[in-house]
């Protein structure tokens, strides 16, 4: 039994043509044609949240386009682009098992590499600013996505070490900025002995 048809529906270059792979315990796969004409099998879920948009040659063709009209393939913004959309999309990635497997993804409209790059650009990107979400549990979007430097970001991290709160599995730094706390001051407590729960509550009085 299909809960959610996708049957007709256009996600980014891709048009449903019909369901493709059903396999009990796995994603429901569905056949798409995608813009340029190729047929491809997309797990259902990577339609509806923007992670599958186009097929993989298109894809490299818009990166490539956008290495020729912004002259950006050897600069660091070039560099961030491929990264996020690594530890988001490559299995194979380190960092993947804190972005991808964790269901965050880059949304449909930075796949196209010059869309990111215009948008980086009107919004304060200087070479050496690493990009932010806003909503630690949010997706790689423009309304969710900052500039911030190095230092700020560092002291974002905890080491890839995830605590249970609030139904979800997050960092520290993720912790803190959900509970708007200082996130010095929440590791400080926790080193003291405190359980997150105590140093939450201790630190909002």
């Amino acid at each position: 039994m299909i809960r959610i048809d996708l049957t007709g529906k256009r996600f980014g270059n891709l048009h449903v043509l019909s369901l493709g792979e059903d396999v009990p315990s796995k994603k429901k796969k569905w056949l798409c044609e995608c813009k340029c004409g190729n047929r491809v099998l997309v797990a259902g879920s990577n339609l509806r949240s923007g992670h599958s948009t186009m097929c993989k040659q298109c894809a490299v063709d818009s990166m490539h386009a956008a290495q020729v009209t912004h002259g950006e393939s050897r600069s660091k913004l070039y560099g961030v682009w491929r990264a996020m959309l690594n530890r988001c999309e490559n299995p194979k990635n380190k960092s993947y098992k804190d972005y991808g497997a964790r269901s965050i993804c880059v949304c449909a409209e930075w796949h196209d590499a010059s869309s990111f790059f215009d948008w980086a650009k009107a919004n304060g990107y200087k070479e050496g600013l690493e990009i932010d979400r806003i909503n630690v549990s949010g997706n790689y979007e423009p309304l969710n996505c900052r500039w911030i430097s190095r230092l700020q970001n560092a002291n974002n991290k905890t080491n890839n070490v995830y605590y249970h709160h609030k139904g979800k599995q997050m960092t520290l730094a993720e912790i803190a900025r959900c509970e708007e706390l200082n996130y010095k001051a929440l590791h400080k407590q926790l080193k003291q002995g405190l359980t997150l729960e105590a140093a939450i509550k201790k630190l909002k009085g």
